[in-house]
């Protein structure tokens, strides 16, 4: 019902409407023409010059007065639909739904050629931060944004951002967002319920993707990290930590705000290791990366999940490590090089 009268309210909807009650006369008329005795062709030719009010002369001779009073009944019939469809297509036009009809077909299409892209599902404060952070990265991988509110998806589209008006708990959704060619999936929606919901999904869609979701609620970490969320942010959380510690150790907050900046000279990245490259099995102290390249690696993430803080000289490289690298954007830039991760789509950690 609700279905029913969204269609009504809306011009494409009630457009569709017309025409499909156009091509019912047709048929209607072309069957009641055939049993009159006329052939199929000569009876969707006579319903055509009925409906449309030509005004050519009866086929088949005279007709009788039954047939008469279908006649018109058909032409009264047509001039109603005719005048309700061509209202719907002017109406379409005034308030752009043709336009909008048509700009959601061609990002249907840019969305069905990408790979490797992000979906962000809700696109409040938060959303439109992380869209931000993603396209200002250095070769920025595209971003799909899903949000069932229609001015938030205007937002979007003032972005230039490919957005779906729609429901991302649903799996028809998340298929149109092209979650199996995917590279991750960020979930911050109003509700810890449906971020649960969401990581379910798109874990069984697409078991490779990388997940990451907002918790509104501690207790809500855990059935976030069962549902198949990789990384579980609590944004209360890390608010009151980084508050705490800014009047605590203030020092601290300010090199933490520091190696996060954007227009430093200095920032901090993640690079993995990948197999065949020439960091495999090198120790940190001859790999280069503080001689050759002048960065500071703060810590080495294993690939069994073992997190080395401050890493010893002898520290032995593995393939599939996670380093985190501090200093000059271009030597990262080269780090990624010597790792085979250049790209930024390097083979994921599996414990990450």
């Amino acid at each position: 019902m609700r279905n029913a009268v969204h269609r009504l309210s809306d011009p494409l909807g009630r457009l569709r409407l017309g025409l499909l009650f156009l091509l019912l006369l047709l048929s209607l008329g072309t069957v009641g023409y055939t049993l009159m005795g006329l052939s199929p062709f000569d009876a969707f030719y006579m319903t055509l010059i009925t409906v449309s009010t030509v005004g050519f002369s009866e086929i088949g001779g005279e007709l009788t007065t039954p047939w008469r009073m279908f006649t018109a009944g058909l032409i009264l019939s047509g001039v109603i639909l005719v005048a309700f469809s061509t209202a719907s297509f002017i109406e379409a036009v005034v308030e752009g739904g043709l336009a909008s009809y048509f700009g959601r077909r061609r990002m249907a299409q840019k969305i069905a050629e990408m790979e490797g892209h992000w979906i962000v599902c809700g696109y409040g404060r938060m959303g439109e931060l992380v869209c931000k952070e993603i396209l200002r990265s250095k070769n920025p991988p595209p971003v799909v944004v899903i949000d069932r509110d229609a001015e938030r998806a205007r937002a979007c589209e003032e972005e230039r951002l490919l957005v779906l008006e729609a429901d991302a708990t649903h799996e028809e959704t998340l298929e149109a967002a092209g979650i199996e060619r995917a590279y991750g999936l960020v979930s911050l929606v109003a509700s810890d319920a449906e971020n649960v919901y969401i990581a379910l999904t798109a874990r069984g869609m697409n078991a490779r993707l990388v997940i990451v979701a907002r918790a509104l609620e501690d207790h809500s970490e855990k059935k976030l990290r069962r549902a198949g969320a990789d990384k579980v942010v609590s944004p209360y959380t890390v608010g009151g930590h980084r508050l705490a510690q800014a009047v605590l150790q203030p020092v601290v907050a300010e090199f933490l705000e520091f190696a996060a900046g954007h227009d430093l000279r200095l920032e901090m990245e993640e690079t993995v290791i990948q197999p065949g490259t020439q960091l495999v099995g090198t120790e940190l102290r001859h790999s280069g990366l503080r001689s050759e390249l002048d960065l500071i690696v703060l810590a080495i993430r294993r690939a069994n999940g073992e997190m080395l803080f401050n890493p010893k000289a002898e520290t032995r490289l593995e393939a599939l490590d996670t380093l985190i690298a501090l200093g000059p954007a271009h030597c990262l830039d080269r780090l990624k090089e010597w790792a085979g991760s250049a790209n930024g789509r390097s083979q994921r950690n599996p414990s990450a």
